[in-house]
């Protein structure tokens, strides 16, 4: 079951891998409009079993708010602090993972995991370097949102292993319910924008591959998997991300000869997680 649930998170990365090339053709759409689009169509990729939708009011709850709190901080903490350093912040979520999942009953630290998840760490350092090289203290709100969208993460992976069975396919209630959270707060706090077919495409895109399908492949991942293994797995998630952004040419070449080093690294702090 271990090897099921790493193939789930490998899956759940290459869709979370493709986020930041979809968002450059988003256009000018505002950040809590586009969460709640996306989110909204990212319900359609379970739509066909809606009636795995139906849980218990706090499972929904537990599942809807860490969605809409988890992208509400993130794409706050984009907008206080540079986003190399918020979304490095943001990546301490598999190491928080892999504390939170020690405190579980049979679920004992062992010094060799944490080290694993230290490397594959470092090699998100590397491979965001070296726009993320530094911190300024004036960006403090920023760091301080990426943190808690982290946590919040960490939080909803390890959540439903505490809770009564639910089907995987539940999350895309979890999505419904979070894109119209996301869609309100647009309302409250946004401009009002209507975005072109164009970057309604994307978005629709966004939502059903990183934004919805990942969630429910997250899902079982979390369920059936170790939670060090895959909390090590997680961070091929900027290296693929970037390799990606370099393949659609938005990136300097440069950064090219930063990708292997951090793929070693990733990949070493894997195994030493097992």
């Amino acid at each position: 079951m271990k090897k099921t649930g790493e193939l789930d998170a490998l899956g759940a990365i290459m869709l979370w891998a493709l986020f930041a090339t979809l968002v450059r053709h988003v256009g000018q759409t505002p950040p809590l409009l586009l969460t709640g689009i996306a989110l909204c169509c990212g319900s359609l990729a379970s739509v066909h079993r809606w009636r795995d939708w139906r849980v218990p009011p706090a499972t929904f709850a537990f599942g809807a708010g860490c969605l809409f709190v988890y992208h509400a901080a993130l794409v706050a903490a984009f907008g206080l602090a540079p986003i190399a350093q918020a979304n490095l912040i943001n990546y301490l979520w598999p190491i928080l993972l892999v504390l939170l999942g020690a405190r579980r009953p049979g679920g004992a630290l062992q010094p060799v995991q944490l080290a694993g998840c230290a490397a594959a760490f470092l090699g998100c350092v590397v491979a965001i370097a070296p726009s993320a090289a530094s911190f300024d203290p004036r960006h403090l709100a920023g760091y301080a949102l990426a943190a808690l969208a982290a946590l919040t993460w960490a939080w909803y992976s390890l959540g439903p292993r505490c809770m009564a069975p639910f089907s995987a396919w539940a999350t895309g209630g979890f999505c419904a319910g979070a894109g119209v959270a996301a869609l309100l707060a647009h309302a409250l706090f946004e401009a009002p924008y209507r975005p072109a077919a164009a970057e309604l495409l994307s978005i629709a895109a966004i939502g059903i591959g990183p934004l919805g399908l990942s969630f429910v492949l997250w899902n079982r991942a979390m369920r059936h998997g170790s939670a060090s293994r895959i909390g090590s797995l997680c961070y091929l998630t900027p290296i693929l991300s970037t390799g990606a952004l370099g393949v659609a040419g938005a990136i300097d070449p440069g950064a090219w000869w930063r990708l292997l080093p951090a793929l070693a690294l990733v990949i070493a702090g894997a195994r030493l997680a097992r």
